[in-house]
């Protein structure tokens, strides 16, 4: 099924805290088509991505840019990320293991994204959309697929009923951050970029193997996480060893 506006504007109010109008009418309110969510994610990437652009023309240093950047997405998001980052970190460790899973997670993409400024505020932009979008990807690749123990074998989360709108949702994906990437960075970090995404789901749903059915929210969040802060940290590596 061909994604609609109501899918987009359904993953905007799920995912975001974006004042967008309710969509006229669902066929299923509870599961909008996954494949308009990478255009959702761009459109939350573009919020941080204006939020930078704006301290970069106020002449702010490249850190002030950069915490502003994150700030902003997390404002975009409704905190609704870093929440679920926190009940994530809990669930793996201890109580209290949230917070610091939280802080350490921010320090990193505020970092990241600090290198790519200081390289090219314009492109970095370009970076942060990116991101957000192979995050929310992520995001809701891992709801769709996981715990992955009920999988019998590694394509069916990809086969049947769901298939096609999950597999929509990935080509998306790859189209626009080629889009997005190739013009600014080239192959390298394109590349690099969407190995990273994928290793993050990887590494999470290994981490987070023994997870319930309800804990997969929260993971999925800590997963979509960890792919966005991977984009910025891996197109930044790439960068400098070119």
């Amino acid at each position: 099924m061909i994604p609609t506006l109501n899918d987009l504007l359904a993953w905007l109010r799920n995912e975001t805290a974006l004042p967008v109008p309710a969509p006229g009418t669902e066929e299923n309110p509870a599961m909008p088509n996954p494949a308009a969510a990478s255009v959702a994610g761009a459109i939350l990437g573009l919020c941080g991505a204006l939020a930078l652009l704006l301290c970069w023309l106020l002449w702010l240093p490249s850190l002030a840019i950069a915490a502003g950047t994150v700030a902003a997405l997390a404002i975009a998001g409704g905190m609704k990320k870093e929440s679920g980052l926190v009940r994530a970190g809990d669930k793996l460790s201890f109580a209290g293991g949230g917070n610091a899973l939280l802080i350490v997670l921010l320090l990193f993409e505020t970092a990241a994204l600090d290198g790519l400024i200081v390289y090219h505020a314009p492109s970095a932009a370009l970076a942060v959309i990116a991101a957000v979008m192979l995050g929310l990807t992520v995001t809701v690749a891992f709801r769709s697929t996981q715990p992955a123990r009920n999988i019998i074998e590694p394509g069916e989360a990809f086969a049947g009923e769901k298939g096609g709108p999950l597999q929509g949702l990935l080509i998306g994906a790859v189209v626009l951050a080629i889009v997005l990437l190739l013009p600014a960075y080239r192959i390298g970090p394109t590349a690099a970029a969407l190995i990273a995404a994928l290793a993050a789901f990887t590494i999470v749903a290994t981490v987070a193997r023994k997870q319930s059915e309800s804990d997969v929210p929260d993971f999925s969040t800590l997963a979509g996480k960890a792919a966005e802060i991977a984009v910025l940290v891996f197109v930044l590596a790439l960068l400098r060893s070119s």
